[in-house]
Parts: C-alpha cells; sequence; structure tokens
C-alpha cells in the first residue's frame, strides 16, 4: 500500500464514490469522518490497490481540513480521531499524515500513532503505519 498523488486519489475516489458523494471530501468537517464509508461506500479503487474509497474519502478530507486549520488544532483532531476512531479511521489517519507534513511538524504525534498502530499487530494498520515517512508524489 503506497501513497499515489493526491490527484490520482482524487481521481479514482471520484470514479467509485456513491452517486451524490463526489463532494464530500470537500465539504465534510472533523465531525463527520466516521461516516466516509456510509456516505460513499467502501469499493476498492481501481489501479489503487489496497485503497478503498472510504480510505480517499477520509484521506481527501483530512488533506482539505489541514488547509484551514491552524497546526495546532490538527494536531489535536487527528489525535482524537485516531484515538476514538474504529481500525478503519485509525488506518486513514495514518495514510493522511504524509499528505499533511504532520511527520515534520508534529514528529510526537506521528510517532506516537504509528507505535500504537505497530503494538495492534493488525496487518492493515501496521501496513498504513509503514508509510507514514514516505511522501507522495506531488499532484
Amino acid at each position: 500500500m503506497t501513497h499515489p498523488p493526491i490527484a490520482d486519489l482524487r481521481s479514482a475516489f471520484t470514479a467509485a464514490a456513491k452517486p451524490g458523494s463526489h463532494d464530500w471530501p470537500r465539504l465534510a468537517d472533523f465531525t463527520v469522518f466516521a461516516a466516509a464509508g456510509r456516505t460513499c461506500g467502501r469499493a476498492p479503487l481501481v489501479g489503487l490497490p489496497g485503497w478503498t474509497c472510504d480510505d480517499a474519502a477520509r484521506v481527501l478530507a483530512l488533506a482539505e481540513l489541514a488547509d484551514r486549520t491552524p497546526d495546532a488544532d490538527l494536531s489535536a483532531h487527528l489525535r482524537t480521531l485516531y484515538w476514538r476512531g474504529d481500525a478503519h479511521e485509525r488506518r486513514a489517519v495514518l495514510r493522511a499524515l504524509p499528505y499533511l507534513s504532520v511527520p515534520e511538524r508534529d514528529p510526537a504525534l506521528a510517532t506516537a500513532l504509528v507505535a500504537d498502530a505497530l503494538r495492534t499487530g493488525d496487518p492493515q494498520l501496521v501496513a498504513a503505519a509503514r508509510f507514514v515517512t514516505t511522501v507522495p508524489e506531488p499532484g
């Protein structure tokens, strides 16, 4: 599971999302993070192995929210979303970190989330944690 360029992620999401949910990532806020699967669907993304529509919706929403949220507040929201989230939500937070530059801005948060993911032994969380320090291609 790698981090595709954000444009590829957006395009694959748009192709797979449930009708009427294409703008969900742009319009979402932190309070609806858990609803991504119900709202956008859970279909696999064509051409992006290991990615599902709800993964992409959450990552794209966090990327949008990062643009309009102060760094300290973003870290607090990510911390809350991760610790209160289910495995799907936790995986999405981990997958979003490289797109948000959080590992560079708040390395303590990134380290804590990765350490927890590795401790769980959940193969999907472990796989997502492996890519936290990788930087996706621009796009």
